[in-house]
């Protein structure tokens, strides 16, 4: 990993780090932070798309985008990037946790972990934790996670994340990964009370991407004018994403989830139970082998 010294820090631009940021919700969310004039850090795996999204961010806004390769199916590959951020941007203004995939048949990651779960939630909690001390150096800052309201749908068995028990299908694993990122939101935002840093998360609808790519009824291009018909564009969705990310309304605000409007909407139902909130904190630490990030000065005790 190349390091690099801290001064890739502009002093007066809000440094914002969006994962998933080469396509779909995340490339419309990075570029229109690098329009409002923030120094955008995108973060994704594949480095051609990378520089790709880069020049157009910086086309449209003029301003200054880098960019962090990591691979969300690689705890260590994600260690790396939280490193390498840490040391270029040691101040952080906004974390957008937007890096997502639904699987369409069981695999494993590299950590052996079910495909699903490991990218949309063990990698930014993971990434989340270990940012934390550049967030709060930053603050007043703000987490960002993206969810579903297919979050309403999912069960999480803290015995069972993996599916080795129950019948696994790839709608089952990324309704429970959903939820699971609500979860963790609100149990950072209660963890984080009085830090500066607020967490909150965003359902922005359903929305015309490349998630769905692995399933053989999106494939198909002549199917893809259909999809976009009569789902939100992803430009649409990401002004959802940085209304939240930015929006003055939002100041102190922590521990809610928002959709179109600046409006809490309804938790799922496992959200709002505490002990299962800190259940899946403490799996997701000691699957991930971290007991990172948060002072125990800010812990709530719910």
């Amino acid at each position: 990993m190349t390091k690099a010294t801290p001064i890739d820090s502009v002093p007066g631009n809000p440094v914002c780090v969006v994962t998933g940021a080469t396509r779909g919700i995340g490339r419309a969310t990075a570029i229109s932070l690098a329009k409002r004039g923030a120094q955008v850090v995108l973060v994704g795996r594949d480095e051609a798309r990378l520089d790709e999204v880069r020049g157009e961010a910086e086309r449209a806004s003029g301003s200054r985008v880098a960019w962090v390769r990591a691979d969300f199916a690689s705890l260590e590959s994600v260690r790396h990037a939280a490193e390498e951020i840490a040391h270029r941007w040691p101040a952080l203004r906004v974390l957008i946790n937007n890096a997502g995939m639904n699987a369409g048949h069981h695999r494993a990651s590299v950590d052996g972990f079910e495909m699903t779960f490991a990218v949309n939630h063990l990698a930014p909690f993971l990434l989340t934790t270990l940012l934390l001390p550049a967030l709060t150096a930053g603050a007043p800052s703000r987490i960002v996670n993206v969810t579903s309201v297919f979050a309403h749908f999912g069960r999480l068995d803290p015995g069972d994340v993996m599916f080795e028990r129950r019948r696994y299908g790839s709608t089952r694993a990324y309704n429970q990964s959903k939820l699971a990122n609500v979860m963790f939101t609100m149990e950072l935002a209660a963890r984080l009370e009085g830090s500066g840093v607020s967490a909150n998360c965003v359902a922005p609808g359903l929305v015309a991407t490349e998630l769905m790519r692995e399933h053989w009824w999106f494939g198909p291009r002549w199917l893809r004018p259909l999809w976009s018909s009569w789902l939100l564009s992803p430009d649409a969705a990401a002004s959802r994403v940085v209304q939240v990310a930015t929006s003055d309304a939002l100041d102190g605000v922590t521990g809610e989830c928002f959709a179109a409007r600046l409006r809490p909407v309804a938790l799922p139902r496992q959200a709002r139970n505490a002990d299962a909130r800190r259940a899946l904190w403490d799996l997701s630490a000691r699957l991930t082998a971290t007991e990172a990030g948060v002072p125990e000065r800010a812990t709530r005790q719910a």
